[in-house]
Parts: C-alpha cells; sequence; structure tokens
C-alpha cells in the first residue's frame, strides 16, 4: 500500500494546496507519508540513529533489569513510553543507556511535539466550520503525549497489534520494517504500508473524529512480525488526561 506524501517544508510555508491536501488526506484514508527532509529537520534527523542503538542496547537487558521501569512493557512488542509531561517538569527516569543520549531524546520529542501541534492546528484551522485549537497550541500542557521507544522480534506473521484506533490526535511513526497493515475501507481487505524512502508515517487518532464530527477519519490499522527486526520510534499527541 502506497500512501500519499505530505511536505513539511511546504505545510511550514502554509502552502494553500498542501494544507488542502493535508484537509483532503486526513478526511479520507486518515494516513499519509511525511517527509521531513529539509533544512530545518537535519539535525534532529541525524539524532535518530544513535537513539535507536541505545534503545536496542536497553532492550537487550534482562526483562528484571526492564521491568524496573514502570514505563517498560513487553507484551508482543518491547516498548519504553517516555512522558512528555514528565520530561518538562525535569523528572523522567531514563535507564542508563539513554541518558547517554538524552540530549537527544528531549530534541527529538520537542520537535515531533511541534510537528503534530502544527498539522493539529493547520487541520483544525482549515475545516470549515474550525475546531477551537487553544488546548493544542500550548505545548507546557502536554497532557498524555508520549515517546514511544520500540522493539519487536517475535517470529514472522506473529501479530503484535491487534485492529485499533490510536487514542490520541496523531502520531508519527519512524520505522524501518513494512509492519503495519491498513484497513482498505473499499475492498475491506487489510494491505500492508511498505517503508517509503525512510518517510515517516502520520496517521489520525480517534480523538479527531469526535472534536470534528466524524469530518475527520481515523484509520483502522494493526501491527504484524515482518522476518527482520522491527525499529520503532513513536509519537502520541494526546491531549488528554489520566
Amino acid at each position: 500500500m502506497r500512501l500519499e506524501v505530505l511536505s513539511y517544508e511546504r505545510l511550514k510555508a502554509r502552502d494553500d494546496d498542501e494544507i488542502s491536501k493535508l484537509v483532503r488526506i486526513c478526511s479520507n484514508a486518515g494516513i499519509f507519508f511525511l517527509d521531513l527532509r529539509g533544512p530545518s529537520t537535519k539535525e534532529v534527523l541525524a539524532d535518530m540513529p544513535p537513539i535507536i542503538a541505545a534503545q536496542r542496547n536497553f532492550f537487550a537487558q534482562s526483562s528484571e533489569s526492564k521491568l524496573a521501569y514502570d514505563n517498560f512493557d513487553e507484551l508482543a512488542v518491547q516498548r519504553l513510553k517516555l512522558s512528555r509531561e514528565e520530561q518538562i517538569q525535569g523528572n523522567l527516569s531514563l535507564p542508563a543507556d539513554l541518558q547517554a543520549v538524552e540530549a537527544r531524546l528531549a530534541n527529538v520529542v520537542s520537535f515531533n511535539d511541534s510537528v503534530l501541534r502544527d498539522i493539529s492546528t493547520l487541520l483544525c484551522k482549515s475545516l470549515d466550520p474550525p475546531i477551537a485549537v487553544a488546548a493544542i497550541k500550548d505545548p507546557k500542557n502536554p497532557g498524555l503525549s508520549n515517546l514511544c521507544l520500540g522493539l519487536a522480534a517475535a517470529p514472522a506473521g506473529t501479530p503484535l497489534l491487534g485492529s485499533h484506533l490510536d487514542e490520541d490526535m496523531l502520531t508519527i511513526t519512524y520505522y524501518d520494517e513494512p509492519f503495519l497493515e491498513v484497513l482498505d475501507t473499499t475492498s475491506e481487505e487489510w494491505r500492508v504500508v511498505e517503508v517509503f524512502e525512510n518517510l515517516p508515517i502520520v496517521n489520525v487518532g480517534d480523538r479527531f473524529p469526535e472534536a470534528s464530527n466524524d469530518r475527520l477519519y481515523a484509520p483502522l490499522h494493526r501491527v504484524v512480525q515482518t522476518p527482520r527486526e522491527i525499529n520503532l520510534i513513536m509519537y502520541d499527541l494526546n491531549e488528554g488526561e489520566e
């Protein structure tokens, strides 16, 4: 399955055609590739490989060591969730492996939070009638937003996460294997989203259809293990509360 591509540089420049394309995609497919390549993103994209190396070192440790962190779980995928709110407040607890890349993590979290807030604001303002954007525009109140680091290494074909909608506003996912399947509403078939030029995926979560009276669409999707291990970095923009 080949998704449409949106340019973040053009969205930042408030290009009318690109904004119209954003609204169209999020009203129909609800998922797209985001092209982040440009002069303003070189530094943060360079932060990704060292973070992936550090998270792999952490995930290679014993279960006992990893379970010492309340925000770690290892059901089908090993995951470590890093709260944006805890990061802002300065009380985020990081394993030693990730402490070595703490500045890079902070940069990646701040960048992706800013990107998703910007895209969310564009969506809200571009709908007719528009959606209120006050909460989305306040990065000091992140709600349940978090960065999720993941590693999946189950046997090929193993279902890792069943059919679901993301419980947030938007999710951005950096990945290196075609792990994601999206339900095609026309054929009612599951289609694999291929890796395309290492671009991250952005998808609409269940909060936006609620806020927009179903004018925006959240796609059903599921996760299946590929023959090779899957490295994941995901950021969820979620203004909700516990």
